[in-house]
């Protein structure tokens, strides 16, 4: 098949959305079909860090395959209209490339957040007359409200209604956490269109050993330090640790509250938490493994109820005992796997308690962490869950042939 792969988020951005794109392209093409990307310069969560060649450490993807355009916008924001500025260039820039390209294709498969960029998709589908793939990375707009950007009804309203526009007009719909099916499924969708693809962990990332380099127990945070994630609450914590030399924190860390987190970090005085800047994925993995415990945090809200955050699959894969201040559904897997304990109140003084629990226990620190193997080796493995993906465009092309 030739495919069109709409994505914002495409290698070499770090963070989850690109990962898994570069990972679906890559799958897709190993499975003889030719595809063809159509997404930003990175931009996430700066362009600035990309001027820097160690993120560009996938020599194998051919970037004559990729288009990337170029949004007059480059920097992350909390402010609602600026974003939608962001995400409105950058959807008028890909329809302008889609009505440019000249190649013909089999099918479509785009990707939201955000919902402008899944409706490039709804426009390639309509241009090149090809069957349209979705994958829903976030339910968004809910997300919007779930950060705390705006709870207005005069903006949600169109933007609910042009997300039911954009289920309605997906031939196939695949998502990464199996909460969101319910959802989309109030909008009119049929369940026999809705595939379950999550996040998964790459054949050579399991090639990563756990390697204790430090007696100290580390408790360790990466990713994304922005509106979803209430990572401050890990320096009320961390606060309690002052002065215990057998506990360190560590976060690895980028995003829009990036600058404030570091600048409490030294205002309180937490000489127990390093802060190191963003980095690409197989260094990230290395600093997980080299960890003990891992913290995974969400802020409270019904809108992240139904997320499955893929840290917490890095965090099980590399062997870390969890600690998480979330709820719903990522509250769920953390249980179910064994792989750690949950504090769904957020309370700084109980995570604080089970951080020093585990930090008592190595026994059962390695226990957790084996289960959290276990449980992404039985459900996060892309070798295994690539054949979802394959079986939602199998579907397509039922629908095209009959």
């Amino acid at each position: 098949m030739n495919i069109l792969l709409v994505s914002q988020n495409f290698y070499p951005e770090i963070g989850s959305a690109a990962n898994r794109m570069k990972n679906v392209f890559k799958r897709l093409e190993r499975r003889g079909n030719s595809v063809h990307v159509l997404t930003s310069e990175p931009i996430y969560p700066n362009a600035e860090i990309y001027t820097d060649s160690i993120f560009w450490d996938e020599p194998s993807l051919d970037e004559s395959r990729i288009t990337r355009i170029r949004p007059r916008r480059r920097n992350s924001t909390a402010n609602l209209w600026r974003r939608l500025r962001v995400f409105i260039d950058q959807f008028l820039l890909a329809v302008k490339e889609v009505r440019n390209d000249d190649r013909s294709y089999d099918c479509i498969y785009a990707t939201t957040p955000s919902i402008f960029m899944g409706f490039v998709g709804v426009i390639a589908k309509r241009i090149k007359k090809a069957p349209l793939v979705l994958d829903v990375r976030d339910l968004w707009p809910e997300s919007l409200i779930g950060v705390g950007i705006t709870k207005s009804r005069f903006l949600l309203t169109p933007l609910y209604f042009l997300e039911r526009l954009l289920y309605r007009e997906a031939d196939q719909i695949i998502i990464n956490s199996e909460g969101f099916a319910g959802y989309i499924e109030k909008s009119g969708v049929s369940p026999e269109k809705i595939h379950y693809v999550p996040n998964s962990i790459e054949e050579n990332e399991w090639l990563i050993k756990r390697r204790k380099k430090s007696d100290r127990v580390r408790v360790i945070y990466t990713g994304n330090i922005g509106l979803a994630q209430d990572l401050f609450l890990l320096l009320d914590v961390a606060k309690q640790f002052v002065g215990e030399e057998g506990i360190e924190f560590r976060v690895v860390g980028y995003g829009y509250h990036k600058q404030q987190f570091e600048k409490m970090i030294a205002e309180r005085g937490l000489k127990n938490v390093q802060f190191l800047e963003a980095m690409p994925r197989w260094d990230a993995l290395k600093e997980l493994a080299a960890s003990d415990i891992a913290f995974a945090t969400l802020v409270p809200s019904t809108a992240f109820d139904t997320v499955t955050p893929g840290k917490l699959i890095d965090y099980m894969a590399m062997g870390c005992a969890l600690v998480g201040s979330v709820s719903g559904h990522a509250a769920h897997v953390i249980e179910e796997s064994g792989a750690g304990v949950v504090s769904r109140d957020r309370d700084a003084e109980q995570i604080a308690r089970y951080i020093r629990e585990l930090a008592q226990d190595p026994e059962r620190r390695k226990r957790m962490g084996e289960a959290g193997v276990k449980y992404v080796t039985e459900h996060f493995d892309w070798e295994q869950n690539e054949e979802k993906l394959f079986t939602a465009l199998s579907s397509v092309r039922r629908e095209v042939r009959a």
